[in-house]
Formats: structure tokens, C-alpha cells, sequence
């Protein structure tokens, strides 16, 4: 049986043969008695894919269709009319039930009740939703992009008349008065390119002006500056501080020796990994020598609720799993685990995942950042999110031990080039020690100083050569 995806591009396949057709029979190259029996037949392979595509998505939350109801004129209601519930609890009528089929099968298909910049948005993502499986996240992302950055008078306009003109004075406005960051502005853009080249590709409009605007104007006006490690990265002391602090209150009743969430954090300070793949990693995945990080706990809305479920695939994998990464399985780490795996022993605690409640239960992304953020606020820092683990690692552990950037951006499930730019930064207290190793040296001695005591060796910068070898 063809799922929804596989008929919507029948659908769109046979209105593409129409087409042709119709154009052929105009220019005189077929003749229009053969063609309108044609013409015929392809009109009922498309209405019966039609109301196949409206019955498999027009369905509640617990998958049973939803009712359509005929109203016969009545002395209180002389109008005869089909009508039907939506997802939103809104009815829609028609005086006919061919003619409630069309507007269900615009509302779940590429149709729309009006042009409108927010219609075309809805139409576009779910069309995308269809036919290319994008992951559940993507899809909420988008969403929350267009909220974000689409004022609502914005989101009224009829897409049909905002021009080039018109859309790039709009995002001038946006970027001088907000001064995003440059990733904050590729997604306005991704936002754009997603309404305007969907209006494009159904011919809603005849040009595409998101296709015309280049980002080097508004670069002017980004904060495209370079974030300073203090802004970024924790210290070897904070991360020191925050271990004592976990430790300190295991031994308190108030928390508790199981201090799962506490647990977390030590292991995320050991091997940067994300929230995401923390809650969703298994005993299963602990080998003799190293941890399989291949998924991540992911969240999405089912009615109107928040559900979080197990993702087969890491974030940089973007929906497809290739098996993700390993990770050293340090002494340091095993004792962590080997803790960890005694107290729910002794707790009689079973879980398949490790991180987990006295009940079993996977702990919660949301829960466990909150847990940090709070955490890192009661020592007074300024950094007090996850990520700030991550770089942390490879800012003050993994660089002056002079781990190639080839191998760093594997163990921390990214590329070469995002390593580099966004994970690599000079240590928080880095002019203390430049500091220290200048004023070692010995004061009388002319000229050129001779060589430093004790001086950290740092790896020489990498060629482009050479990183473009590593990444094969």
C-alpha cells in the first residue's frame, strides 16, 4: 500500500501529465479527441488518490477517521451542506461533498485557502513533512523560526505581492535593529528559502525574491563577532569546583548518594557528549574499551503534549544514522560508570538506560539542563549550559594534549571545520600562563631569551592539506 509521501507524488505526477497534455492539445500537436478521453482517466486516478491522501491524513490523534456529516435542509436551517471537524477543532462546510473533499485535500496537501505568508508557510512544511521524512525536531525548529522571526502583520501579506524590494527592506529592518549572529541570520534565511521556493515551485509566484537577496549587505549589521572563551568555555577550576559541589552534596540526605542528574554532569565533563545522546545512552552501549554514541533523546508534540522518544541517529547524522561515534572508555569513566552501575545494584534499580530515575525511568533533557543551569548558577558562573561541557574539553583537555583537530572533531561527533571555528578556544586564563613562562625567564640574560621551563606544548596549525587528509 502506497503511503501518503509515494500518492502525493502520483498526484503531482499526474498533474504534470494533465499539463503536458492540455499544452500539447493548444499547440495542435495531439488530437483533442484522443486527448480528452485521456484527460478523462487521468482525472480519476487523481481524485481517487485525492480522497485516499484526505482519508489516510483527515484522522484524531488515536488514528480513527474523522466523521463528515450531511446536513438536510430543516425549516431552522434551509442550507444543505457537507461539513467536518479539523485538527484545530475549527468545522469547515461545502454545499457538496466532492466540494469538502477538494478543501480537505487543500488543507493536507499543497492546497491553501488563501496566499498568505503563514498559509504558504504551513503548506511548504507540510509538504516537506511528506515527502522527504525530515526529522521531528527539524520540523519544530522551523516553526519556531517563523514565530520568531516573521512579525505577525508580516505574516498576513498575500505572498503574491511581497517583491524583492519589499522582503529585503523588511530584513534591513530586522538585522538593524536586532544585530543577530551570523547562525541566527542563515536561519531567517532557511526560513525564507523554505516559503518563497515552495511559492516558486508551485507557480504561486513567478519569481523568487528570497533567491535574490545575497547575505553580504546584511552581514554589516550581524554580530559576527568571535565569542571570547569566558563567554563560551568553563575553566579547569570551575569544572574542578563543579565536581566538588556534585560530590558535596552526595553525601548529604537532602539529595543523596543516587544523585543521577549529578552523575550526568560528571560524565558529561569527562566526554562531552550532548544532552541529547546523555539521557538516551544504554548499558549496551558500553564496549571493553570504548562508548557507542549513535542516538539521542529527542521531543515532539502529540496533542498538545510534549513526548519524549528514543532517536536511532546523532544530531550531526541529521536523520541518518551511520552509526554514530566511539568514545574512549578512560579509567576515569569506567570507575564513573562502575559506580554508577554498584548503586542502582544496590538500589535495585533496572534500567536499560544508565542515566535514570529509582523507577527506571530515562532522566530528561530539559530536567538535566535545567539541574546544570542551576548548578553553575549557584557557583556564580557565567557559562551554565551543556555545550559549555563540550567545548570545554576540547578547549582545555584535548588541544594541549596536542589530540589532532581530526580526531577531536570525532570524538565529539562533529566536523573538522565546526571544531575549529566554534569549539576551539584559547584557555579562560590563558594570559596568566603566557604570563608565567615570560617572567621565567632569567632576567639577566640579553638578547633573545633562551628557552622557557615547563612550557605547554601547543600542535602547529594544521594545513589546509593536511585537514582536508584527516577528514578522509
Amino acid at each position: 500500500m502506497q503511503n501518503k509521501a509515494d500518492i502525493y507524488k502520483t498526484i503531482k505526477l499526474l498533474e504534470s501529465q494533465k499539463e503536458s497534455l492540455n499544452v500539447q492539445l493548444e499547440l495542435g500537436i495531439i488530437d483533442s479527441d484522443g486527448v480528452r478521453n485521456e484527460l478523462h482517466l487521468i482525472s480519476q486516478k487523481e481524485k481517487v488518490l485525492r480522497d485516499r491522501l484526505v482519508f489516510m491524513s483527515h484522522v484524531t490523534a488515536d488514528g480513527e477517521p474523522r466523521a463528515i456529516s450531511h446536513h438536510e435542509p430543516t425549516p431552522g436551517n434551509p442550507k444543505d451542506y457537507y461539513s467536518t471537524k479539523m485538527p484545530d477543532g475549527k468545522k469547515i462546510k461545502a454545499t457538496t461533498y466532492e466540494g469538502l473533499m477538494d478543501k480537505l485535500f487543500n488543507f493536507y496537501s499543497n492546497g491553501m485557502k488563501d496566499y498568505s505568508l503563514e498559509s504558504v508557510f504551513k503548506a511548504a512544511l507540510y509538504e516537506k513533512e511528506i515527502t522527504e521524512n525530515p526529522n521531528q525536531q527539524t520540523l519544530y525548529h522551523y516553526k519556531a523560526d517563523f514565530s520568531r522571526f516573521i512579525s505577525k502583520d508580516m505574516a498576513k501579506k498575500d505572498i503574491r505581492n511581497i517583491t524583492d524590494t519589499a522582503l529585503k527592506s523588511y530584513t534591513q529592518e530586522w538585522v538593524n535593529r536586532d544585530h543577530p549572529k551570523q547562525k541566527t541570520f542563515f536561519s531567517y534565511k532557511g526560513v525564507l528559502n523554505l516559503i518563497f521556493g515552495y511559492a516558486f515551485a508551485h507557480r504561486i509566484i513567478s519569481t523568487n525574491p528570497a533567491a535574490m537577496m545575497k547575505n553580504k549587505p546584511y552581514m554589516k549589521s550581524c554580530d559576527t563577532r568571535k565569542a571570547k572563551p569566558e563567554d563560551k568555555i568553563l575553566s579547569p577550576e570551575e569544572i574542578d569546583s563543579i565536581r566538588q559541589e556534585v560530590r558535596y552534596r552526595m553525601t548529604k540526605k537532602k539529595w543523596g548518594e543516587y544523585y543521577i542528574n549529578g552523575y550526568a554532569v560528571l560524565f558529561a565533563i569527562e566526554t562531552g557528549v550532548r544532552a541529547g545522546e546523555l539521557c538516551a545512552l544504554k548499558w549496551a552501549d558500553i564496549t571493553e574499551n570504548s562508548i557507542h554514541i549513535h542516538a539521542q533523546q529527542l521531543t515532539k508534540r502529540e496533542s498538545g503534549k510534549k513526548v519524549y522518544y528514543y532517536d536511532t541517529c546523532t544530531k550531526n547524522e541529521k536523520g541518518i544514522s551511520e552509526d554514530g561515534r566511539e568514545f574512549p572508555l578512560t579509567r576515569k569513566i569506567a570507575g564513573l560508570l562502575g559506580e554508577i552501575k554498584e548503586l542502582q545494584a544496590r538500589l535495585s534499580i533496572s534500567s536499560e538506560f544508565i542515566f535514570c530515575h529509582e523507577d527506571g525511568e530515562w532522566i530528561k533533557t530539559d530536567a538535566y539542563e535545567t539541574f546544570l543551569r542551576r548548578l553553575c548558577q549557584s557557583k556564580g558562573f557565567k557559562v551554565t549550559n551543556n555545550h559549555a561541557l563540550r567545548m570545554s574539553l576540547n578547549s582545555n583537555v584535548l588541544i594541549p594534549m596536542n589530540v589532532s583537530v581530526a580526531d577531536r572533531a570525532a570524538m565529539l561527533g562533529h566536523s573538522i571545520q565546526t571544531n575549529l571555528a566554534f569549539y576551539s578556544f584559547a584557555q579562560k586564563d590563558y594570559l596568566e600562563n603566557v604570563r608565567d613562562l615570560l617572567d621565567s625567564q632569567d632576567e639577566n640574560v640579553k638578547g633573545t631569551l633562551r628557552e622557557p621551563h615547563n612550557i605547554v606544548p601547543f600542535s602547529k596549525k594544521e594545513s589546509s592539506e593536511h585537514l582536508i587528509s584527516q577528514a578522509f
